[in-house]
């Protein structure tokens, strides 16, 4: 059976410091003339979709036309908002995705990000070209369907049918739990973003990690 690997991106692998939030803000103030429009929608394990529609109906502004013109603004922000906001690498990532790339292990992405926009945060860090595909959030608002839409990708990479495949998901957010658990796979949790190691375990995480800088604790759980 093959082992398939799924990664969230931010609090997993990178923080930004909020540019995606900073991105959309400034494009629907210039739009619509808001200031703080996002405030008070959640961000944490949801999809851009998901989050893009909140912020237009509490707008009122839900049409087609109108979704697509905040994607664009985002989207064209979004690298601006990356070199302001700095952030980071999170620890014991790019040693446990060089120790999976030793070990030849078959890794994507199962995240909230639309595809251009998680190649921009990746790739502002030097890290969009480790992953071979991957679930996004460019049309789904039901989280579970991007980790079933990472597994499918992953697993045709791999050359292996659906059913021989094993999955865990890595994540920070009882969404990311959740939705691993809803598509089949198990769930790494780490507590690197806002919910802490009690949190993620209370919500059913198979397993937690304060964050993955534990390098060979990790492959043993993701290679084992």
């Amino acid at each position: 059976m093959t082992r398939l690997l799924l990664f969230d991106i931010d609090m997993t692998l990178v923080h930004t410091n909020g540019a995606g939030r900073v991105a959309m803000d400034a494009t629907l103030l210039e739009r619509y003339g808001v200031a703080e429009p996002t405030a008070g929608i959640r961000f944490d394990g949801r999809t851009d979709r998901a989050i893009f529609l909140d912020a237009l109906a509490k707008l009122e502004a839900t049409s087609d036309g109108e979704y697509d013109a905040l994607v664009e603004g985002y989207l064209s922000r979004l690298p601006l908002a990356l070199d302001e906001r700095g952030g980071t690498i999170l620890p014991g990532v790019t040693e446990l995705l060089d120790a999976l790339e030793r070990a030849d292990s078959t890794i994507g992405l199962a995240t909230g990000n639309m595809r251009a926009g998680a190649a921009a945060k990746l790739g502002h860090y030097g890290l969009w070209e480790r992953f071979a595909a991957g679930g996004f959030g460019d049309e789904e608002v039901v989280r579970a369907n991007v980790v079933r839409r990472g597994m499918e990708e992953l697993a045709r990479i791999a050359g292996v049918a659906g059913r021989n495949v094993d999955c865990i998901v890595l994540g920070d957010t009882p969404l990311d739990v959740e939705a691993a658990h809803a598509a089949g796979a198990r769930a790494l949790a780490v507590a690197t973003g806002s919910y802490g190691g009690e949190a993620l375990a209370a919500c059913g995480a198979d397993w937690v990690f304060a964050d993955l800088s534990d390098t060979a604790a990790v492959l043993e759980v993701l290679l084992g």
